[in-house]
């Protein structure tokens, strides 16, 4: 894909990431001339592992998490030898939201108060009530699968669909739960449980965190 490299741009964008994406599109809504540069390739779904029956040998060569493994042209190794937390990335078009599993539980109203409730780190400086508008914002063009009600977060906006089946493993965990007496409520997440928005349903065929050809996930 050719660029006019000599064409002024009001705003450059590096990495086409959640972040990345959402700067650039938010700029450009707005009238600012953007652009986003991305080291990596635009992934076609064609090549997507849900496609593939060999889907988790996929996923542990060119689609792992990590670059040291993939070694794919885009990729660049990352010594992470020392650390604990091993590195989750991905080069190309979209970013590490390539291998995201689509998992969107908002921030709690007591998360941006730590320093004052827990006595650790600091207060944010704005609160979730500020956050919200932009949460329901997000939740409305990616699509929420979720339920109302749960009792340990605050009201907010209905989401967009009912939530995902929990499954049989997370049936078990639910009685454990009821049976200790621990609140549990389904998590919200960005993959569709109906169509939405022109968006297949998901058919919970299993590697959702290497993309989705369906587009059932964000």
């Amino acid at each position: 894909m050719s660029i006019n490299v000599r064409k002024p741009v009001d705003v450059l964008v590096i990495g086409s990431g959640a972040s990345g994406a959402a700067v650039t599109w938010s700029l450009s809504e707005v009238g600012f001339n953007v652009a986003c540069l991305e080291q990596g390739p635009w992934v076609p779904p064609s090549s997507y592992p849900t496609n593939s029956a060999d889907w988790q040998f996929l996923q542990q060569t060119k689609w792992h998490y990590s670059p040291n493994v993939r070694k794919l042209p885009a990729d660049y190794p990352v010594n992470d030898d020392t650390s604990q937390i091993k590195v989750v990335m991905f080069n190309a078009v979209g970013g590490s939201t390539i291998h995201w599993t689509a998992h969107v539980p908002r921030f709690h109203p007591s998360d941006f108060r730590v320093k004052t409730l827990d006595g650790v780190a600091k207060d944010w400086p704005i609160s979730y009530f500020d956050l919200e508008p932009y949460y329901d914002l997000n939740d409305e063009m990616m699509g929420c699968s979720g339920i109302n009600g749960d009792p340990a977060n605050p009201p907010r906006s209905p989401r967009q669909m009912p939530p995902i089946p929990i499954g049989p493993d997370g049936e078990r965990m639910a009685r454990a739960f009821d049976t200790l007496g621990w609140h549990w409520w389904p998590s919200d997440v960005h993959v569709n449980s109906t169509d939405y928005k022109g968006r297949k349903a998901c058919n919970y065929c299993g590697p959702i965190g290497q993309n989705c050809d369906r587009g059932a996930r964000a």
